[in-house]
């Protein structure tokens, strides 16, 4: 007789596994610490493509815009693909890898957002002095994490049925699956107050380096009305560079720094909540 495939004998092992588990109901599982870690996981994981989903257009131009000119259009009109590409190639591909590995394994892997995210900064950083290898990383990172962020809500109901058993899976999955429009909130909303708060930093640092005189002549206005001058969009990075001694640095590729940043953490502890939901034994 010819010996089964790997696969088969996979998920013959673990259609075992999930019969032997205790079947647990909606109302049990919200009495236990795996359903809020898996939820908590699950909101981190959801969240580590969403720079790019949300705001990717806008961060290329500002990131690439000054040291790659013109050709920045066309690269951001690009990036959209790039992205729909990737978020749908995750969908299709995690849920064959967690039938093989387990779901278990599957979100270990996911941990692997946490270093893509880590590697945009550097990128931004290397923007004005190496352009091509920079753009080449955060292309890089962004297929990389949103590929992972594409795989949580596929990977949902399998593991709502490893952790509670599968009679009332479809239930406690539908309540778990609410992680994901609460993750695009949370992410989209802090996403943004950050950027604006960077650009705030930035933009005060550098008008405290223009001359008062310089300043007001060139807004109208001194440079104590300078809070409102930006809430306003009268005074934004590109016009505050014309009027900054030359050689002084454009902050513009650093703006999501503190986005990437704060995400990579958001999954870091998405990585800990997720091991922690399948490791803990489960008392009902």
């Amino acid at each position: 007789v010819a010996p089964k495939p790997v696969e088969t004998v996979a998920l013959e092992s673990r259609t075992a596994s999930l019969a032997a588990l205790p079947d647990v109901t909606l109302q049990a599982a919200m009495r236990t610490p795996h359903f809020y870690l898996l939820f908590a996981g699950s909101v981190g994981v959801c969240m580590t493509g969403l720079p790019f989903l949300q705001l990717g257009k806008f961060m290329v131009n500002d990131i690439f815009g000054a040291a790659l000119g013109p050709s920045t259009a066309v690269i951001a009109a690009g990036f959209p693909s790039i992205v729909a590409l990737s978020n749908m190639t995750g969908r299709f591909a995690w849920g064959p890898v967690s039938d093989r590995i387990g779901c278990a394994r599957t979100t270990v892997i996911f941990g692997m957002s946490i270093p893509a995210l880590l590697v945009c900064p550097f990128a931004t950083s290397m923007a004005a002095s190496d352009p091509a290898l920079a753009l080449l990383l955060f292309r890089s990172s962004a297929l990389c994490s949103i590929g992972i962020f594409a795989g949580m809500p596929v990977l949902l109901a399998p593991a709502a049925a490893e952790i509670f058993g599968g009679r009332y899976s479809g239930e406690i999955y539908r309540r778990l699956w609410l992680t994901v429009p609460l993750a695009n909130f949370i992410g989209t909303t802090v996403m943004s107050r950050a950027r604006d708060a960077a650009y705030v930093r930035y933009a005060t640092q550098l008008a405290a380096d223009v001359d008062d005189a310089a300043f007001t002549a060139a807004f109208g206005a001194p440079m104590s009305d300078l809070p409102a001058l930006l809430s306003s969009k009268t005074v934004t990075l590109p016009l505050l560079m014309t009027l900054v001694p030359e050689g002084t640095p454009d902050p513009s590729p650093l703006l999501y720094n503190d986005v990437f940043y704060g995400i990579a953490g958001c999954s870091a502890v998405a990585l800990a909540c997720n091991i922690a939901a399948f490791k803990l034994p489960l008392r009902r």
